[in-house]
């Protein structure tokens, strides 16, 4: 995987040189300069019980690193990523020193899903203590995700008040105590807003919402304009640039209407189907700046936005 960034990119010129508007071929070193210290907010790696990974924790650091990358964070539907993460660290750490890279920081954390107890107050306690960063609301395992599955069940965070549950402000607590970061998963609109509400409430003081443009969990300007005054950073992941999972159009308008000291970006992959994650993260920036997106705004939603949100 050393080779990765070098071996994708004659391709990846010839795609941008075939597709750039008025025939005007991408710079790619303007680009490498914007992926170098970025962050791949979102990407999965294997083993999941839920999905078939291609790349492991060590795998994924390693291509990121090989591609400059500043940081990237670890979700697993099924297991906490915080203890791996610490073992891909050194891992990559020792890596870089034999071939004179920048380290890529790895960053993990809990999804409250089923596997892990769901709303399982031990379970963040556990992610503090491992130095993780991040706490999922329950995904899958939630019951709006389970709903439009068209599935009974899954996990609730809001009661039949419209008040977060007692079990999830107790969550909510001990984010704020040990200041990691709440990102708010497959959630109903209404739901998010009322999470984002309490978080707020209880001294959470760092928030993502995640999938702000995919179908589980759509989100129009205005609902998205709600949440970023809230001071919650809202998630663009490129997963394979198709719609419904995500379309390039609607993320330029998002940003362009709502401003980029709001969004910050992720691939969300970790998907046998698609190239590595950290490739389909370097072609979403090439897309934004081929699309109009101003180098600092870019900047800003890859590097300054979820360095603020993480650390």
């Amino acid at each position: 995987m050393r080779e990765l960034a070098y071996e994708m990119r004659e391709d990846i010129q010839l795609i941008y040189k075939q597709t750039t508007p008025k025939g005007a071929p991408l710079d790619l070193e303007k680009l490498d300069e914007l992926v170098k210290g970025s962050v791949d907010i979102h990407m999965h790696p294997a083993p999941d019980a839920y999905a078939a990974r291609p790349f492991d924790d060590i795998q994924l650091a390693i291509q990121a690193c090989e591609m400059g990358m500043g940081a990237v964070v670890y979700k697993c539907h099924s297991f906490p990523t915080a203890r791996s993460a610490i073992i891909a660290q050194r891992i990559v750490d020792e890596w870089t020193k034999g071939d004179g890279k920048e380290r890529t920081r790895v960053i993990g954390g809990a999804v409250l899903n089923y596997s892990i107890g769901a709303l399982n107050p031990q379970a963040v306690e556990s992610v503090a203590g491992l130095g993780g960063r991040f706490i999922w609301t329950p995904s899958l395992d939630s019951s709006h995700h389970r709903k439009i599955s068209g599935l009974t069940g899954g996990i609730e965070v809001i009661d039949s008040n419209d008040k977060v549950t007692s079990e999830f402000a107790e969550i909510l607590r001990l984010i704020a105590k040990h200041d990691l970061v709440l990102s708010i998963t497959h959630h109903s609109t209404k739901e998010r807003f009322i999470m984002i509400d309490a978080a707020v409430e209880l001294g959470v003081k760092r928030i993502e919402v995640c999938h702000v443009t995919a179908p589980v969990t759509k989100t129009s300007i205005e609902q998205m304009e709600y949440m970023a005054k809230k001071g919650a950073y809202l998630g663009l992941y490129c997963v394979n640039f198709a719609p419904p999972l995500f379309d390039i159009d609607e993320a330029i308008e998002a940003i362009r209407n709502i401003g980029s000291d709001h969004f910050v970006l992720g691939s969300d992959l970790g998907n046998w189907r698609l190239p590595p994650p950290a490739i389909n993260y370097r072609i979403f920036l090439g897309l934004l700046l081929e699309n109009g997106i101003a180098e600092p705004d870019i900047e800003k939603m890859a590097k300054l936005n979820p360095k603020k949100l993480i650390f």
